[in-house]
């Protein structure tokens, strides 16, 4: 990837709402990464959110070495009146180069306000924007393409980062501990956050998929998060060959956890099985072939960013949009194509 030695400062805005959706944290991983890559020795300040960021805490494993300030004070509410309180946006400040991910045009014209030298915004069609997309150039829908394109704007090329998450040793090496060579691990990530919006599809239809994968001699493998604890016993008690890694992990360092530890398990896995979640976002950065599940939110938007990815909508099942209209055989039979993908 050829580098930019000009620019030495950035910005990259997201945006003012607070940072708490760790999946659509995840699906910025990439664009991060595209940033640094093209600009490897720039400093990167990030605006994630109003309030404490995520980059601060479950996820700052990952992005140690990408970012290197975080300012999580600048509010910028997208109403009218922001132009007039907002006349001097980080006064002091001067930027090379800022990216701006959002499509509000007050927090946008805000944003022009910050001292820089080039603005890279996709609002209105970059019509605000200091340069625009590479010759090809073609609308996305899925959130990660939609933000490669700014930095493919910026350095005039198209930029295509792996869809993998790099990871440290000690998070690889407790991943090879828990989930040892000479299994056909497959992973269930049967929850999500928000499950009131029906995002879940039915924890029986998992556990029946599960029995299934342990009858033809592979293992399935459980990825539970603190909300569905209580569903540890049952779930125990009714694929007894299971796995559970994240909770059965006596012979690793206690400190070797969190989204790290579930993105260096995927790379273990054949085959993953997850909602739209933050897991299944794990999941697929760590590098598992997926099968998505997607119920009221469009994979057309949210997908992730992988190629090996088979996405099921229950629109595509019925009008109503239900999860669980997306039939048993359908997701197993997804499910063993990706698995011989991978064979």
């Amino acid at each position: 990837m050829r580098h930019d030695s000009s620019v030495d400062n950035i910005l990259v805005y997201v945006g003012s709402n607070p940072d708490d959706a760790i999946g659509e944290n995840i699906l910025k991983l990439p664009f991060l990464r595209s940033i640094r890559e093209t600009y490897p020795e720039a400093r990167i300040t990030w605006v994630g959110g109003f309030g404490p960021s995520m980059f601060q805490g479950i996820l700052k494993p990952l992005v140690d070495g990408y970012i290197d300030e975080l300012i999580t004070d600048f509010y910028i509410d997208g109403g009218p009146a922001e132009l007039f309180r907002h006349w001097q946006p980080l006064k002091g400040r001067r930027f090379d180069l800022v990216f701006d991910t959002q499509r509000n045009v007050i927090r946008t014209l805000v944003l022009r306000r910050v001292k820089h030298r080039i603005f890279i915004s996709g609002c209105w069609r970059f019509f605000f924007s200091d340069q625009k997309p590479p010759e090809g150039y073609s609308r996305q829908t899925l959130l990660t393409e939609k933000l490669l394109t700014l930095t493919a704007t910026a350095a005039h090329r198209s930029i295509h980062p792996s869809h993998v998450w790099p990871l440290d040793a000690q998070w690889t090496t407790a991943a090879a501990t828990l989930l040892p060579d000479g299994s056909d691990y497959v992973g269930l990530a049967p929850g999500a956050g928000n499950k009131e919006t029906g995002k879940c599809w039915p924890l029986d239809r998992f556990v029946a998929l599960a029995r299934r994968q342990e009858d033809k001699g592979r293992v399935p493998v459980f990825f539970i998060g603190p909300e569905e604890e209580t569903w540890l016993p049952d779930l125990r008690r009714r694929v007894p060959k299971a796995r559970f890694p994240e909770w059965d992990r006596d012979t690793i360092p206690a400190h070797v956890k969190g989204p790290p530890l579930a993105m260096a398990l995927a790379a273990r896995l054949r085959v993953a099985v997850a909602n739209c979640s933050g897991i299944g976002h794990m999941l697929a950065a760590g590098g598992a072939p997926m099968v998505s599940l997607y119920g009221p939110t469009r994979p057309t938007n949210f997908a992730p960013y992988t190629p090996m990815l088979t996405t099921l909508w229950a629109k595509d099942f019925d009008p109503s949009g239900a999860i669980d209209a997306i039939p048993e055989t359908t997701v197993e039979s997804a499910l063993e194509e990706r698995f011989r993908d991978t064979a």
